[in-house]
C-alpha cells in the first residue's frame, strides 16, 4: 500500500471536504424544518465529489467561479465554512459582511472573486480573468463552472469564441445533475448533454463521472495543466446528480420519488468511502473525520448564530479595504 499512500492522502482530503460540505447542508435544511427560512439557500447534496476534486487541484492564485448550488467549491479553495455560515445568515465577520449573502461570497486573496450579478456573466468573466492571466505572463488557469440554465445564454458562445481565438487559460466546468429547475437537461440540450454545443469550437471536450471524485481530479488536473502550459481551453461535462430540490421552498413534484431513490444508489459519499476502505484506510479513520466534520460545523453554526447582523456599515468597510 506504500505506493496507494499519495492517492490515499489525497482522496481522505477531498472526501473531508466532502463531509464538510454535506454536513453544512444538513445542518441548514434542518434549519429550514424548524421554520426558519434562509434566502437563497440551494443545496449541494450529491454533488460534493464535482464541487471538491475539480477545486483541489487549484493553486491559490488560479482563479475560480462556482455556481449558487452547494459550498465544496468554496470550502476546496480554502474558504472555511464558518465564513460561509456567516455569509448565509447575512452576518459580521462574513466574506462579503452581509452584501451578497451566501449567493455572493467573494476571497479574492484565495482567488473566489465572487459571482456574478447578471446570470450566465461567468463565461466572459472567466475568459477576462484568463485574458489578464495572460497579459500579465502568469501561468494562473481560471476554472469556471455552470449549470444547465447558464450554459443557454449566448455570452457562452461569444465568450469561448474569445477563449479559443487567443488561447486562454480557461477551464469550463459543466455541471450536468439533469435539471435546469423543473426542465430536464434534454429538453435544453442535445441528447442531454451540455457539452454537444461546444464540439464545433474544436477544444478538448470530456465527458466523465461527475461522482468518481478521483476522475474529477485526474480530468481536471490534465485540463489545468494543458491551461497552464499555453495550449488553451477546455470543457468538462461532468455527470451527477441533484438530490436535494432545487431551492429549500421548491416541492420537486416534477420529480419522480423513484429516480431520485436510484440517484441515491450513485451517492459520492459512500461510494468515495468505500473506495478509501478499499486502498487501506481504517474504518476508525474515516470515523475520526467524521466527528472532526461534525465538531466543525457545530462550532461554525453556532458561532454565526451569535453574531450580529452586519450593516452597511460593515459593508461598505470591506469594500474600502479591498
Amino acid at each position: 500500500m506504500q505506493n496507494a499512500q499519495p492517492r490515499v492522502e489525497q482522496l481522505s482530503h477531498d472526501y473531508r471536504l466532502m463531509l464538510l460540505s454535506r454536513r453544512f447542508d444538513e445542518r441548514v435544511t434542518n434549519i429550514i424544518r424548524s421554520g426558519v427560512p434562509v434566502p437563497h439557500y440551494h443545496s449541494g447534496e450529491g454533488q460534493e465529489a464535482l464541487m471538491v476534486a475539480a477545486v483541489t487541484p487549484l493553486r491559490k492564485t488560479d482563479q475560480m467561479i462556482y455556481t449558487h448550488r452547494g459550498y465544496g467549491h468554496l470550502l476546496a479553495k480554502g474558504i472555511s465554512v464558518r465564513e460561509v455560515a456567516f455569509d448565509l445568515f447575512m452576518k459580521a465577520g462574513g466574506t462579503n459582511h452581509g452584501l451578497g449573502g451566501v449567493m455572493h461570497v467573494a476571497r479574492p486573496d484565495l482567488g473566489v472573486p465572487g459571482r456574478e450579478g447578471v446570470f450566465g456573466g461567468r463565461f466572459a468573466i472567466a475568459a477576462g480573468f484568463a485574458l489578464a492571466s495572460k497579459l500579465d505572463a502568469k501561468d494562473d488557469v481560471t476554472l469556471c463552472f455552470y449549470g444547465e440554465a447558464a450554459g443557454a445564454r449566448g455570452i457562452m458562445y461569444e465568450s469561448l469564441n474569445m477563449a479559443v481565438l487567443w488561447k486562454l487559460p480557461v477551464v469550463y466546468v459543466a455541471e450536468n445533475n439533469g435539471w435546469s429547475f423543473s426542465s430536464r437537461t434534454e429538453w435544453l440540450f442535445p441528447e442531454g448533454r451540455m457539452s454537444r454545443v461546444w464540439r464545433g469550437f474544436e477544444i478538448p471536450v470530456e465527458v466523465i463521472d461527475g461522482n468518481d471524485a478521483e476522475e474529477v481530479s485526474a480530468t481536471v488536473s490534465r485540463a489545468v495543466a494543458r491551461a497552464r502550459a499555453g495550449e488553451g481551453p477546455s470543457v468538462i461535462e461532468a455527470l451527477t446528480h441533484r438530490l436535494a430540490p432545487h431551492i429549500w421552498y421548491d416541492q420537486a413534484t416534477y420529480q419522480p420519488p423513484a429516480e431520485v431513490a436510484a440517484q441515491r444508489e450513485h451517492d459520492p459519499l459512500p461510494r468515495t468511502a468505500k473506495r478509501l476502505l478499499a486502498l487501506g484506510m481504517s474504518q476508525s479513520e474515516l470515523d475520526s473525520i467524521s466527528q472532526s466534520v461534525d465538531q466543525e460545523v457545530e462550532s461554525a453554526f453556532t458561532a454565526a448564530a451569535a453574531a450580529p447582523l452586519a450593516t452597511w456599515e460593515d459593508g461598505r468597510r470591506q469594500m474600502e479595504a479591498l
